[in-house]
């Protein structure tokens, strides 16, 4: 096979108990990938452009073609073309393509254009302080199943969806809920954090072109801290036409004054979810990376402890063993840090459990890391072995 092809095989409109769904298949030299995206107002579209965001990094990575079996815009296309040589610029395991549609539309309509405004809501820093920024302008906010919860963990998933539902009514805006297999294809050719989890709110944020002008996707970074990676303001609005405006929220904020604005929040400080393990049904796990980062700043802004949103206390030995297997997760400590000499606060502990992640080796972290993945393994296997005997 000389080229990775992309079709749409199947639409379903909304009916009265379910949910409107798009299917797609990608085939790849090495296998068929089925993905389907499904959920609430997204829309039919005039072409696949949702599906070619889920096929480009394999074409990329196998330096093949992408051939499109339908149609795209020809505003579109041309983003994708920049957006091509940027990635490539970036991340040299990835080479340069073509993309090779059946046809070419143009995306302007003389129809009146929609005025409503989305934006992508996990209940993570980033998400809540982007709807909180620009609540003047959301009308929606969209979450992905299968983005950072399994599509099988229901419970886990009635949670979110309660989140979901709970803060929209807060705010005034609508929820939208959406499902997708699509992570078996992006982490197939590429890393989920490094170069797949924008392109996944990009396929997502497509199927609502036309019901939506614009979809905001949430930025990890500041502009001043901008970097190459999945989500990223050089990349992401490259994925835009007429029909659809897709913004990446960078700004001038960085995580700690993003965590100071929700400090303010009753409603961040219930809601607020930042992690994406399961432990024991817990909305949060307290215990990974991303909850004891996040703790830890709401510690040293002394309202920790009004956020029902986390179980269990912050226990500084856990932050200390915090394992940082990439330089761009080491921005998270030294604002801790920051933001702890800032308050003017006397913490010695944390200060020093803050300092042993920044100097602990990325390679010992990595290390650490992988051995920790296989005793959750070995646990798990234990676990339903015994289940099995009894």
């Amino acid at each position: 096979m000389n080229e990775i092809v992309l079709r749409k095989v199947g639409w379903q409109p909304a009916g009265q108990d379910s949910f409107a769904r798009v299917d797609f298949e990608i085939d790849t030299p090495s296998r068929r990938y089925h993905t389907y995206i499904a959920g609430a107002g997204i829309q039919q579209q005039p072409g696949i452009e949702a599906g070619v965001a889920l096929a480009i990094l394999a074409a990329m990575r196998t330096g093949r073609d992408l051939r499109v079996e339908g149609a795209l815009s020809n505003t579109f296309l041309q983003g994708l073309g920049l957006y091509i040589e940027r990635f490539v610029k970036s991340f040299p395991d990835f080479k340069p393509i073509k993309v090779i549609p059946a046809s070419v539309y143009d995306a302007s309509s003389p129809e009146l254009p929609s005025t409503r405004c989305g934006s992508f809501f996990s209940g993570g820093v980033d998400s809540f302080f982007t709807l909180i920024k620009g609540a003047a302008d959301i009308t929606d906010i969209i979450y992905i199943h299968g983005f950072d919860v399994r599509l099988d963990d229901f419970s886990r998933r009635e949670a979110v969806d309660s989140m979901g539902a709970a803060v929209a009514a807060e705010f005034g805006v609508r929820y939208c809920s959406v499902e997708s297999n699509m992570g078996k294809v992006l982490q197939a050719f590429g890393s989920w954090p490094q170069h797949a989890h924008g392109l996944a709110m990009i396929a997502v944020a497509r199927m609502f072109a036309g019901a939506i002008a614009q979809i905001r996707i949430p930025g990890s970074y500041s502009v001043a801290e901008q970097k190459p990676w999945g989500s990223w303001l050089l990349t992401d609005p490259l994925f835009s036409d007429e029909r659809l405006r897709i913004v990446h929220d960078a700004c001038d904020a960085r995580r700690m004054d993003k965590i100071r604005r929700l400090a303010q929040s009753p409603l961040a400080l219930r809601h607020l979810r930042v992690c994406w393990e399961s432990v024991d049904g817990m909305y949060n796990c307290c215990r990974c990376e991303k909850c004891l980062r996040t703790m830890t700043s709401l510690d040293i802004l002394g309202v920790l402890d009004q956020s029902t949103a986390f179980a269990l206390p912050l226990e500084y030995e856990q932050v200390a063993a915090v394992c940082l297997p990439r330089n761009g997760l080491r921005i998270f400590p030294r604002e801790n840090l920051s933001m702890l000499k800032e308050t003017g606060k006397c913490m010695p502990e944390l200060e020093a459990a803050l300092y042993r992640q920044l100097h602990r080796p990325i390679w010992f972290s990595r290390l650490r890391l992988k051995w920790r993945k296989r005793l959750v393994r070995w646990s798990r296997l234990v676990h339903l072995q015994d289940k099995r005997d009894a």
